[in-house]
């Protein structure tokens, strides 16, 4: 019985801090992923966990995409906002980029990422999981896929840039 406790812990402390952002999974003290875009209660939650930087990985196109207007409300939070469009098989590149971005960030920063489904935004933060905070590689893609990973190809993009960098 404590055997099977302790393994569902990790997944019941996920879904207890899920509730701190509607519609976002913080998948590390601080790093939050949401489904979807901030609205009023997100952007409320925001304030009120402290949120500094929030990243936007939609691309041109997509739907409810304001980028103008996310900044603002952003700002008018005292929040940094960054819009780095990614696709749903990011290269090599991006992954580099985005956990330069985490690393970079003042101590003490809360960031939530965020795209249309969670799909882009799960697999932007499993890489700085596995290879910067040392993440075992399948409990950082079941933390994913709970925050929103669903595509195989996006996965696989991951899994690629993964088995890339742990070679070396």
């Amino acid at each position: 019985m404590s055997r099977t406790l302790f393994l569902l812990l990790p997944a019941l402390v996920i879904q207890a801090q899920d509730s701190a952002i509607p519609g976002a999974v913080e998948v590390r003290s601080g790093v939050f992923v949401l489904r979807g875009t901030p609205n009023e209660g997100t952007c409320a939650a925001l304030k009120r966990q402290r949120v500094t930087h929030v990243v936007d990985l939609r691309r041109d196109g997509e739907p409810s995409l304001d980028c103008e207007s996310e900044a603002s409300r952003m700002q008018d939070l005292g929040i940094h906002y960054l819009r780095y469009a990614i696709g749903k098989t990011p290269p090599a590149g991006d992954f580099d980029f985005l956990r330069t971005f985490m690393k970079d960030l003042p101590k003490g920063s809360r960031v939530l990422f965020h795209c249309n489904n969670g799909n882009r935004a799960a697999a932007a933060v499993l890489p700085w999981l596995v290879l910067d905070r040392g993440m075992p590689l399948e409990e950082a893609f079941r933390i994913a896929r709970i925050s929103g990973l669903q595509l195989p190809e996006t996965e696989e993009a991951v899994r690629r840039y993964l088995g890339n960098r742990t070679r070396s």
